[in-house]
């Protein structure tokens, strides 16, 4: 039985590193190389607000066997969307750079779409231990890489005269897959 004192349950949670904080983090946003950048990708990065780690689901469907034994079993992963909350600025340098990223990936002059892979990048989420003192992700305690991520949704912002909040707004990164420091590494969607 487990023993359910404050001090058994502070110790073991001490020995798995201590409880991860929310506020520790940083997003490391990596372009197409082919993209024209206006606003240079680290010029942007430290503005994100919150960011959403990756979510898996199952997706499954009904096995039956004569009719009278039925069983849902999977078959295949689904990955959603991460979602990036940026603060926006004065001259609007999050909201230009993430948009060139949108126009680069289908061009308004000639309505053309570019080949995937000229358009996916890379996005790294880095979470810090509570006593790292610098935001430097050579320093991160864990990592999540998002492989061939795109920009997905800009949100829009609202605009009023009866707020005075700040500004900020919803990136939606869609990926295909995503490796974590500390795990096992599978292989990557299409290879055998």
């Amino acid at each position: 039985m487990a023993n359910f004192s404050i001090d058994e349950f502070m110790a073991r949670v001490d020995n798995l590193g201590g409880p991860a904080k929310r506020n520790k983090f940083s997003v490391e946003v990596h372009p197409p190389k082919l993209m024209h950048q206006r606003q240079l990708a680290d010029s942007v990065e430290f503005l994100a607000m919150n960011v959403s780690l990756p979510a898996k689901t199952l997706a499954m469907t009904e096995y039956r066997y004569g009719g009278k034994f039925s069983l849902s079993v999977p078959y295949e992963v689904t990955l959603e969307p991460v979602t990036i909350k940026v603060m926006n600025t004065n001259d609007q340098s999050p909201r230009i750079f993430w948009n060139q990223w949108f126009n680069h990936i289908q061009n308004f002059d000639t309505y053309n779409m570019q080949y995937y892979e000229k358009f996916v990048g890379t996005v790294s989420l880095h979470m810090y231990l509570d006593d790292e003192p610098n935001i430097d992700p050579s320093k991160s305690s864990y990592q999540i890489t998002l492989h061939e991520a795109y920009p997905k949704t800009m949100s829009a912002i609202e605009i009023g005269w009866e707020s005075s909040e700040l500004q900020d707004f919803d990136i939606d990164i869609q990926y295909s897959w995503w490796t974590a420091s500390g795990e096992a590494v599978h292989r990557r969607r299409g290879n055998l």
